[in-house]
């Protein structure tokens, strides 16, 4: 992530670091969640580097030891949940600062006896399509198929996946009630999908609830992000329509 190193090392300050889990620390304590994410090299698109962009100060700019609750965006959990929470503290002073979350949210999910069956709005996690291989089991384009997923239909990520399913909508696929027939590269497709569900708000802020974080967005948005944002050579739909001119609007979108 694109985040300051400590203010420690900048100013020159010259007490004693102490070792916290994997970081360094000033006399035992991290003061913001930009400080301790520069030094964490975590993954690109994982779902701890997902957190530091949306709760350090370029997003809802939370202390380390604010309280954030966990939802899975299913209505019965946006009040009065009383289901597991976590601060980034936790998450980033442990060994494994992805475990830790994986942790916290598989408890949250044994509580609720939620499960992620197949889709997420209109983002399929179908194998088969993600790999390339086989049809998307969620494609907007078809009018036979209707958003039934238990969370994220009419979310800014599901957004993201029909824009896909329209970039896809390619030479010989014909148009259709929902979407025109365009002439996208299918590894553009991706890159954009990518880059916009990355960019996908899952944490939020109300007087009700507090801070919250949608645990099944984070980790489809980080899903989509790492899986699509391969690069055009790798990409899930990387082989599609090579030969296209992306100049249709879409493309860029």
């Amino acid at each position: 992530m694109n985040l300051s190193f400590p203010i420690f090392l900048a100013v020159g300050i010259t007490r004693a670091a102490a070792k916290i889990g994997n970081y360094d620390a000033v006399d035992n304590q991290h003061n913001t969640i930009d400080e301790i994410c520069a030094q964490a090299n975590l993954p690109e698109y994982s779902k701890v580097a997902k957190l530091c962009k949306e709760l350090g100060s370029k997003g809802l700019d939370i202390g380390m030891d604010d309280a954030v609750a966990l939802s899975d965006g299913t209505p019965d959990k946006l009040v009065g949940h009383e289901g597991s929470s976590f601060s980034m503290r936790e998450i980033l002073e442990a060994e494994d600062a992805e475990a830790a979350y994986n942790n916290i949210v598989a408890e949250d999910t044994k509580q609720t006896e939620r499960k992620l069956v197949v889709d997420y709005g209109w983002c399929s996690s179908n194998a088969g399509f993600v790999t390339g291989i086989s049809d998307d089991s969620s494609n907007y384009c078809d009018p036979s198929m209707s958003c039934d997923s238990f969370a994220g239909c009419g979310s800014s990520l599901s957004s993201c996946c029909i824009t896909h399913d329209r970039c896809l909508q390619g030479p010989g696929s014909g148009s259709t009630s929902r979407c025109t027939e365009v002439n996208c590269k299918g590894s553009t497709c991706d890159t954009r999908l990518s880059s916009c569900a990355w960019n996908v708000s899952c944490c939020s802020f109300s007087f009700w609830s507090g801070y919250t974080c949608d645990a099944t967005c984070v980790t489809v948005s980080t899903t989509i992000s790492g899986t699509f944002g391969t690069g055009s050579s790798w990409s899930p739909q990387s082989g599609y329509n090579i030969g296209g001119d992306d100049a249709d609007s879409i493309c860029l979108q």
